[in-house]
């Protein structure tokens, strides 16, 4: 079993969740640099490939990967749905 960590900014604080997500004790983190409106960009996709049951997904905060509260809710159940267990940092 793996810890994932997803971090998703449209600013240069993409590095600065990366950073907390190793230091939350990730194996690997996917990042993708977009506006939060955005459709899911290369780090979401690369993230779901790579997850699979017993996983576990940690993001910073969900205000810092979507402003959308459905966006939020899809993330979790997608992540849900492949069997991995989501934690959220702060």
């Amino acid at each position: 079993m793996t810890t994932y960590g997803y971090a998703r900014t449209d600013s240069a604080q993409v590095d600065d969740q990366a950073a907390t997500l190793y230091a939350a004790g990730c194996e690997v983190v996917f990042s993708d640099f977009r506006i939060s409106a955005d459709d899911p960009g290369p780090g979401w996709r690369e993230l779901v490939d790579a997850v699979g049951p017993g996983d576990t997904v940690r993001v910073v905060d969900w205000s810092r990967l979507t402003r959308s509260a459905e966006a939020a809710r899809f993330i979790r159940s997608s992540l849900e749905d492949l069997g991995a267990h989501v934690e959220v940092l702060e």
